[in-house]
Protein backbone atom coordinates (compact mmCIF):
# COMPACT_ATOMS: atom_id res chain seq x y z
CA UNK A 1 0.00 0.00 0.00
CA UNK A 2 1.75 3.28 -1.27
CA UNK A 3 2.26 6.02 1.73
CA UNK A 4 0.47 9.41 1.54
CA UNK A 5 3.98 10.36 0.43
CA UNK A 6 4.97 8.22 -2.07
CA UNK A 7 1.04 9.09 -3.54
CA UNK A 8 2.68 12.54 -3.83
CA UNK A 9 5.90 11.68 -5.50
CA UNK A 10 3.87 9.96 -8.14
CA UNK A 11 1.63 12.70 -8.70
CA UNK A 12 4.61 15.16 -9.61
CA UNK A 13 6.07 12.33 -11.52
CA UNK A 14 3.41 11.66 -13.56
CA UNK A 15 3.15 15.24 -14.57
CA UNK A 16 7.17 16.02 -15.18
CA UNK A 17 7.25 12.86 -17.43
CA UNK A 18 3.99 13.16 -19.23
CA UNK A 19 3.20 16.61 -19.51
CA UNK A 20 6.59 17.82 -21.47
CA UNK A 21 6.58 14.29 -23.35
CA UNK A 22 3.12 15.15 -24.75
CA UNK A 23 3.49 18.78 -25.16
CA UNK A 24 7.27 18.20 -27.00
CA UNK A 25 5.41 15.58 -29.74
CA UNK A 26 2.27 17.28 -30.56
CA UNK A 27 1.07 21.35 -30.28
CA UNK A 28 -1.72 21.53 -33.05
CA UNK A 29 -2.96 24.61 -31.32
CA UNK A 30 -6.89 24.90 -30.07
CA UNK A 31 -10.26 25.43 -31.71
CA UNK A 32 -11.59 27.07 -29.23
CA UNK A 33 -14.89 28.78 -28.77
CA UNK A 34 -16.39 31.58 -26.89
CA UNK A 35 -15.28 31.63 -22.81
CA UNK A 36 -12.07 29.66 -24.20
CA UNK A 37 -13.77 25.77 -24.90
CA UNK A 38 -12.23 23.68 -26.74
CA UNK A 39 -13.70 21.34 -29.59
CA UNK A 40 -12.94 18.12 -27.81
CA UNK A 41 -10.29 17.62 -24.75
CA UNK A 42 -9.24 14.13 -22.58
CA UNK A 43 -7.75 14.69 -19.15
CA UNK A 44 -6.00 11.32 -17.75
CA UNK A 45 -5.33 11.80 -13.61
CA UNK A 46 -4.27 10.09 -10.90
CA UNK A 47 -5.79 11.01 -7.40
CA UNK A 48 -6.19 10.29 -3.74
CA UNK A 49 -9.71 9.48 -2.49
CA UNK A 50 -11.24 9.60 0.82
CA UNK A 51 -14.45 7.68 1.58
CA UNK A 52 -16.74 7.17 4.52
CA UNK A 53 -19.60 4.84 3.90
CA UNK A 54 -21.97 4.48 6.94
CA UNK A 55 -24.65 2.31 7.56
CA UNK A 56 -27.09 2.00 10.46
CA UNK A 57 -29.87 -0.14 12.05
CA UNK A 58 -33.09 1.24 13.59
CA UNK A 59 -36.03 -0.27 15.94
CA UNK A 60 -38.78 0.57 12.91
CA UNK A 61 -41.27 1.32 15.97
CA UNK A 62 -39.54 3.60 18.39
CA UNK A 63 -36.44 4.56 15.61
CA UNK A 64 -33.91 4.10 18.29
CA UNK A 65 -30.56 3.41 16.81
CA UNK A 66 -29.53 -0.06 17.57
CA UNK A 67 -26.11 -0.41 15.50
CA UNK A 68 -23.63 1.23 13.36
CA UNK A 69 -21.16 0.40 10.91
CA UNK A 70 -18.49 3.43 9.95
CA UNK A 71 -16.49 2.46 7.02
CA UNK A 72 -13.79 4.40 5.98
CA UNK A 73 -11.10 4.34 3.29
CA UNK A 74 -8.03 6.22 1.40
CA UNK A 75 -7.18 5.38 -1.93
CA UNK A 76 -5.26 5.89 -5.13
CA UNK A 77 -7.03 5.86 -7.85
CA UNK A 78 -6.65 6.18 -11.73
CA UNK A 79 -9.22 8.39 -14.15
CA UNK A 80 -10.17 10.15 -16.66
CA UNK A 81 -12.13 13.10 -17.99
CA UNK A 82 -13.28 14.31 -21.72
CA UNK A 83 -15.39 16.69 -22.87
CA UNK A 84 -16.76 17.51 -26.31
CA UNK A 85 -18.28 20.69 -27.57
CA UNK A 86 -21.01 20.02 -30.26
CA UNK A 87 -22.36 23.40 -30.64
CA UNK A 88 -21.15 26.93 -29.51
CA UNK A 89 -22.00 26.88 -25.35
CA UNK A 90 -23.16 23.32 -24.92
CA UNK A 91 -20.28 20.88 -23.70
CA UNK A 92 -21.22 16.87 -23.04
CA UNK A 93 -19.08 15.75 -20.66
CA UNK A 94 -17.93 12.45 -19.18
CA UNK A 95 -15.80 11.28 -16.24
CA UNK A 96 -14.13 7.86 -14.84
CA UNK A 97 -11.60 7.39 -12.13
CA UNK A 98 -11.48 4.06 -10.38
CA UNK A 99 -9.48 2.69 -6.79
CA UNK A 100 -5.99 0.73 -7.52
CA UNK A 101 -4.56 0.33 -4.68
CA UNK A 102 -6.12 1.32 -0.90
CA UNK A 103 -6.53 1.19 3.05
CA UNK A 104 -9.10 0.97 5.38
CA UNK A 105 -11.09 0.59 8.42
CA UNK A 106 -14.08 -0.44 10.12
CA UNK A 107 -15.85 0.10 13.49
CA UNK A 108 -18.58 -1.64 14.42
CA UNK A 109 -20.87 -0.23 17.32
CA UNK A 110 -24.22 -1.94 18.67
CA UNK A 111 -26.86 -0.25 21.67
CA UNK A 112 -28.76 -3.47 22.98
CA UNK A 113 -29.29 -1.60 26.25
CA UNK A 114 -30.95 1.46 24.09
CA UNK A 115 -28.95 4.34 22.64
CA UNK A 116 -28.52 6.89 24.90
CA UNK A 117 -26.04 8.79 22.88
CA UNK A 118 -22.54 7.65 20.57
CA UNK A 119 -20.64 6.55 24.22
CA UNK A 120 -23.50 4.10 26.02
CA UNK A 121 -22.64 1.28 23.18
CA UNK A 122 -22.64 -2.12 24.48
CA UNK A 123 -21.36 -4.45 21.76
CA UNK A 124 -18.15 -2.56 19.65
CA UNK A 125 -15.73 -4.58 17.31
CA UNK A 126 -12.88 -2.98 15.23
CA UNK A 127 -11.08 -4.08 12.04
CA UNK A 128 -8.14 -2.68 11.21
CA UNK A 129 -7.52 -4.71 8.55
CA UNK A 130 -10.44 -3.66 6.16
CA UNK A 131 -10.06 -3.78 2.04
CA UNK A 132 -11.39 -1.92 -1.07
CA UNK A 133 -11.61 -4.66 -3.29
CA UNK A 134 -13.73 -1.92 -5.83
CA UNK A 135 -14.45 1.70 -5.65
CA UNK A 136 -15.48 3.44 -8.32
CA UNK A 137 -17.40 6.24 -10.07
CA UNK A 138 -18.89 7.18 -13.58
CA UNK A 139 -20.43 10.56 -14.44
CA UNK A 140 -22.14 11.99 -17.27
CA UNK A 141 -23.67 15.44 -17.51
CA UNK A 142 -24.20 18.80 -19.77
CA UNK A 143 -23.12 22.05 -19.50
CA UNK A 144 -24.92 24.62 -21.09
CA UNK A 145 -23.32 28.51 -20.90
CA UNK A 146 -25.98 31.29 -19.78
CA UNK A 147 -23.80 33.89 -19.49
CA UNK A 148 -20.79 34.86 -21.36
CA UNK A 149 -18.57 37.53 -20.00
CA UNK A 150 -15.62 36.63 -22.34
CA UNK A 151 -12.71 35.46 -19.65
CA UNK A 152 -15.72 34.84 -17.76
CA UNK A 153 -18.95 32.59 -17.66
CA UNK A 154 -21.58 30.42 -16.08
CA UNK A 155 -23.00 27.60 -17.48
CA UNK A 156 -26.00 25.64 -16.06
CA UNK A 157 -25.32 21.72 -15.51
CA UNK A 158 -27.48 18.79 -15.43
CA UNK A 159 -25.67 14.83 -14.94
CA UNK A 160 -26.00 11.90 -13.86
CA UNK A 161 -23.61 9.99 -11.45
CA UNK A 162 -23.02 6.56 -10.21
CA UNK A 163 -21.03 5.39 -7.17
CA UNK A 164 -19.85 2.45 -6.18
CA UNK A 165 -17.72 1.01 -3.13
CA UNK A 166 -16.85 -2.08 -1.65
CA UNK A 167 -15.64 -3.12 1.85
CA UNK A 168 -14.37 -6.78 3.41
CA UNK A 169 -12.93 -6.63 6.83
CA UNK A 170 -11.22 -9.37 8.42
CA UNK A 171 -10.14 -10.30 11.66
CA UNK A 172 -10.09 -7.42 14.47
CA UNK A 173 -11.00 -6.95 18.34
CA UNK A 174 -13.65 -6.73 20.42
CA UNK A 175 -15.36 -5.70 23.71
CA UNK A 176 -18.91 -7.30 23.98
CA UNK A 177 -21.95 -7.08 26.69
CA UNK A 178 -22.20 -11.19 27.84
CA UNK A 179 -22.84 -11.47 31.36
CA UNK A 180 -22.50 -7.89 32.17
CA UNK A 181 -21.97 -4.55 30.77
CA UNK A 182 -18.75 -4.54 28.26
CA UNK A 183 -17.02 -7.36 30.17
CA UNK A 184 -16.31 -9.88 27.01
CA UNK A 185 -12.76 -8.80 25.71
CA UNK A 186 -11.28 -11.00 21.97
CA UNK A 187 -10.07 -11.13 19.22
CA UNK A 188 -11.63 -12.86 15.96
CA UNK A 189 -9.40 -15.22 13.75
CA UNK A 190 -7.28 -12.40 11.31
CA UNK A 191 -7.55 -14.80 8.12
CA UNK A 192 -10.79 -14.71 8.28
CA UNK A 193 -13.65 -12.38 6.93
CA UNK A 194 -15.78 -10.92 8.70
CA UNK A 195 -18.06 -8.58 7.29
CA UNK A 196 -18.26 -7.82 3.32
CA UNK A 197 -20.40 -4.55 2.92
CA UNK A 198 -21.22 -2.68 -0.28
CA UNK A 199 -22.54 0.58 -1.07
CA UNK A 200 -24.18 1.84 -4.32
CA UNK A 201 -26.03 5.51 -4.84
CA UNK A 202 -27.16 6.64 -8.98
CA UNK A 203 -27.98 10.27 -9.10
CA UNK A 204 -29.26 12.48 -11.18
CA UNK A 205 -28.42 16.03 -10.96
CA UNK A 206 -28.69 19.49 -11.36
CA UNK A 207 -26.23 22.75 -11.23
CA UNK A 208 -24.65 25.53 -11.82
CA UNK A 209 -20.29 26.11 -12.96
CA UNK A 210 -18.25 29.00 -13.55
CA UNK A 211 -14.94 30.17 -15.62
CA UNK A 212 -12.73 32.41 -15.34
CA UNK A 213 -9.60 32.00 -17.74
CA UNK A 214 -6.83 34.54 -17.24
CA UNK A 215 -3.38 34.87 -18.63
CA UNK A 216 -1.60 31.85 -17.16
CA UNK A 217 -4.36 30.08 -15.01
CA UNK A 218 -8.14 29.14 -15.53
CA UNK A 219 -9.89 28.23 -12.34
CA UNK A 220 -13.38 26.81 -13.04
CA UNK A 221 -15.98 25.97 -9.71
CA UNK A 222 -19.15 23.80 -9.96
CA UNK A 223 -21.90 23.19 -7.43
CA UNK A 224 -24.73 20.51 -8.31
CA UNK A 225 -26.99 18.95 -6.20
CA UNK A 226 -30.08 16.45 -6.00
CA UNK A 227 -32.99 15.60 -4.08
CA UNK A 228 -33.47 12.18 -5.20
CA UNK A 229 -30.38 9.92 -4.99
CA UNK A 230 -31.38 6.74 -4.93
CA UNK A 231 -29.05 4.41 -2.76
CA UNK A 232 -28.92 0.45 -2.17
CA UNK A 233 -26.58 -1.95 0.39
CA UNK A 234 -25.63 -5.46 0.19
CA UNK A 235 -23.71 -6.33 4.01
CA UNK A 236 -22.86 -9.86 4.66
CA UNK A 237 -22.04 -11.42 7.83
CA UNK A 238 -19.64 -14.12 7.07
CA UNK A 239 -19.40 -15.28 10.54
CA UNK A 240 -23.14 -16.10 10.76
CA UNK A 241 -23.92 -16.48 7.05
CA UNK A 242 -26.39 -14.12 7.24
CA UNK A 243 -27.48 -11.28 3.90
CA UNK A 244 -28.56 -8.10 4.70
CA UNK A 245 -29.87 -5.96 1.61
CA UNK A 246 -31.62 -2.88 1.50
CA UNK A 247 -33.25 -0.64 -1.24
CA UNK A 248 -33.85 2.90 0.35
CA UNK A 249 -35.77 5.27 -0.08
CA UNK A 250 -34.51 8.51 -2.48
CA UNK A 251 -32.40 10.98 0.06
CA UNK A 252 -30.59 14.49 -0.97
CA UNK A 253 -27.13 14.22 -2.80
CA UNK A 254 -24.71 17.74 -2.76
CA UNK A 255 -21.08 18.40 -4.43
CA UNK A 256 -18.76 20.38 -5.57
CA UNK A 257 -15.37 20.84 -7.68
CA UNK A 258 -12.91 23.16 -8.03
CA UNK A 259 -10.43 22.76 -10.42
CA UNK A 260 -7.21 25.00 -11.42
CA UNK A 261 -5.40 24.60 -15.03
CA UNK A 262 -1.95 26.26 -15.95
CA UNK A 263 -1.18 26.06 -19.83
CA UNK A 264 1.90 23.90 -20.94
CA UNK A 265 1.76 24.76 -24.99
CA UNK A 266 -1.75 25.56 -26.68
CA UNK A 267 -2.51 22.39 -26.47
CA UNK A 268 -1.58 20.76 -23.41
CA UNK A 269 -1.85 22.17 -19.42
CA UNK A 270 -1.82 20.85 -16.60
CA UNK A 271 -4.58 20.38 -14.05
CA UNK A 272 -5.74 19.94 -10.74
CA UNK A 273 -8.99 19.25 -9.51
CA UNK A 274 -10.80 18.69 -6.10
CA UNK A 275 -14.16 16.60 -5.87
CA UNK A 276 -16.11 16.32 -2.73
CA UNK A 277 -19.95 14.72 -2.66
CA UNK A 278 -22.30 14.23 0.36
CA UNK A 279 -25.04 11.30 0.11
CA UNK A 280 -27.28 12.26 2.87
CA UNK A 281 -28.66 9.56 4.95
CA UNK A 282 -31.45 7.21 3.06
CA UNK A 283 -33.96 4.99 5.20
CA UNK A 284 -35.43 1.84 3.84
CA UNK A 285 -36.32 -1.26 4.85
CA UNK A 286 -33.90 -4.79 5.47
CA UNK A 287 -34.51 -7.93 3.60
CA UNK A 288 -32.64 -10.66 5.56
CA UNK A 289 -31.53 -14.30 4.54
CA UNK A 290 -30.00 -16.54 6.89
CA UNK A 291 -28.29 -18.83 4.73
CA UNK A 292 -27.87 -21.63 7.73
CA UNK A 293 -31.60 -22.34 7.71
CA UNK A 294 -32.35 -20.68 4.31
CA UNK A 295 -35.21 -18.62 5.84
CA UNK A 296 -35.93 -15.27 4.96
CA UNK A 297 -36.98 -12.39 7.16
CA UNK A 298 -37.94 -8.80 6.66
CA UNK A 299 -37.64 -5.48 8.66
CA UNK A 300 -39.71 -3.07 7.52
CA UNK A 301 -38.91 1.07 6.62
CA UNK A 302 -37.00 3.06 8.66
CA UNK A 303 -34.98 -0.38 9.93
CA UNK A 304 -32.01 0.75 7.82
CA UNK A 305 -29.98 3.77 6.77
CA UNK A 306 -26.85 4.54 4.85
CA UNK A 307 -25.14 7.80 4.36
CA UNK A 308 -21.54 8.10 2.33
CA UNK A 309 -18.96 10.89 1.12
CA UNK A 310 -16.64 11.10 -0.84
CA UNK A 311 -13.34 13.33 -1.50
CA UNK A 312 -11.33 12.95 -4.99
CA UNK A 313 -7.75 15.17 -4.82
CA UNK A 314 -6.31 14.85 -8.57
CA UNK A 315 -3.69 15.73 -11.13
CA UNK A 316 -4.09 15.61 -14.54
CA UNK A 317 -2.76 16.63 -18.07
CA UNK A 318 -4.97 17.96 -20.54
CA UNK A 319 -4.73 17.60 -24.20
CA UNK A 320 -7.40 19.88 -26.16
CA UNK A 321 -8.16 20.02 -29.96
Amino acid sequence: MPSRSGWLMTFVGFVLLSGPTLAQGFDPGSATGAAGEPMFSVTPSIGYLRSVSTENVYDPLSRSKISQLDWKSEAMTLGGRAALRPFDGVVLRGSLWAAVASEADMRDRDWLFGYRGDDSWSHQSLHPDTRVPKAWQADVSVAYRVIDGGDFAISALAGFRHYDIKYRAYGGSYVYSQNGFRDAVGNFDPSRLGISYRQQWDTPYLGLGTTYRGETLSLSAELYGSPASFGRDRDYHALRYTLFTEKFSPSAMIGANLAVEYPLTTAFSIVGRVDYTKYFEAKGGTRIYDAASGQFARIPKPGAGADAEALNVSLGVRGKI
